[in-house]
């Protein structure tokens, strides 16, 4: 008896339909797999607050800014008038108790004052103004007035204020950053109760500005000049400020109930 033979091609045919149910059977699975949620892929709510931290600390150094200025119809001696100035303050201040290394010249120039005659034409130089400043480093706060005192009768008619700081900000610092994040959880518990959702974690914090302790300014006035030849200068240093600025984001979640 003789079998049925299919045709070259009908065979072919039948080879590629077992190839395309057998890629259909691998793909399946793979597609349905895909279409499963995976879990810890869900989105995540926040809320992004700011918070501030302010220290007030006692200051414990000053820096007094001061200068010594001569005119004269000579640039020789107007030059030689304001050295011998310095040296003989730098000499006063050290006697003080006050170290090399805390003073600094901060500035020298040297101004020509023009001469005119009655028609507003310049005929030359009249006088020179040399003037040098000098700032100076305390470090016990208690002596700044008595500092300030030798300064003035050693030469310096230059006085343009005092600035008192902190000069170790850090620990500080440290104490503000805490307090900005308290103020920043406070915050965002406060918008999120009011959302109906609670805080469940922090995702970041920017800290966006530290500053240094904000110096106190004091400005030495016309009267007090006057008594610093015979007493020691009354000053207040205050408190000098130091502020924390963070950003932070908040994870939050829908309240239960």
């Amino acid at each position: 008896m003789r079998s049925a033979s299919l045709p070259a091609g009908g065979a072919r045919f039948g080879v590629l339909a077992v190839v395309i149910i057998g890629l259909s059977l691998l793909i399946s699975p793979l597609a349905g797999a895909q279409s499963t949620p995976v879990p810890g892929t869900e989105t995540i709510r926040t809320i992004s607050v700011s918070g501030t931290g302010t220290v007030m600390a006692d200051p414990d150094t000053a820096r007094l800014d001061l200068g010594v200025l001569s005119n004269n119809e000579s640039l020789e001696v107007a030059q030689t008038e304001v050295s011998e100035g310095l040296a003989n303050i730098t000499t006063v201040l050290t006697d003080a108790g006050v170290a090399p290394e805390d003073i600094a010249t901060t500035s020298y120039s040297v101004y020509p004052i023009a001469e005119y005659d009655r028609d507003g034409n310049n005929v030359g130089i009249e006088r020179y103004e040399v003037s040098s400043g000098f700032s100076v480093v305390v470090r016990d706060i208690a002596s700044v007035g008595t500092v300030l005192d030798a300064a003035v009768e050693g030469g310096a008619n230059n006085v343009w204020g005092i600035s008192f700081y902190v000069e170790d900000p850090a620990p500080i610092a440290t104490q503000a950053r805490s307090l900005a994040v308290e103020n920043a959880r406070a915050k965002a518990d406060e918008l999120a109760t009011a959302s109906g959702m609670v805080v469940t974690n922090i995702v970041s914090i920017t800290e966006t500005s530290a500053p240094p302790p904000t110096p106190r300014l004091y400005d030495l006035g016309a009267a007090e000049m006057d008594e610093a030849g015979s007493a020691s200068v009354p000053v207040s240093p205050g408190q000098s400020e130091i502020v924390v600025d963070l950003q932070i984001t908040f994870e939050i979640e829908q309240a239960a109930g």
